[in-house]
């Protein structure tokens, strides 16, 4: 299966009303899948909605002048997002 990692870096290639799950904790290595279900894949927690997650990945480079996340600042956004309801602060 794939990483979260994974995952998000081809995020542009999935259904927007479609949700990705992850393998708590959430960290870029975890265990990650999208489908178009209401319920999480045995072992995975419901993560976020491709539509919102692309949303956070566009409000992270907006607040940052236009610059394209990498791998790694693409998963810590979409996990703080996650966790806190809120976009990543700029001085994080």
């Amino acid at each position: 299966m794939p990483s979260l990692l994974d995952v998000l870096q081809s995020l542009d290639d999935q259904p927007a009303e479609a949700t990705i799950f992850a393998a708590k904790p959430w960290t870029p290595t975890s265990v990650a899948t999208v489908e178009d279900l209401d319920e999480p894949p045995h072992g995975l927690d419901y993560l976020l909605e491709v539509d919102p997650a692309q949303e956070v990945l566009e409000v992270w480079s907006s607040w940052r002048h236009g610059v394209e996340p990498n791998a790694q600042q693409k998963c810590q956004a979409v996990i703080h997002y996650a966790e806190h309801d809120s976009y990543l602060d700029t001085h994080l």
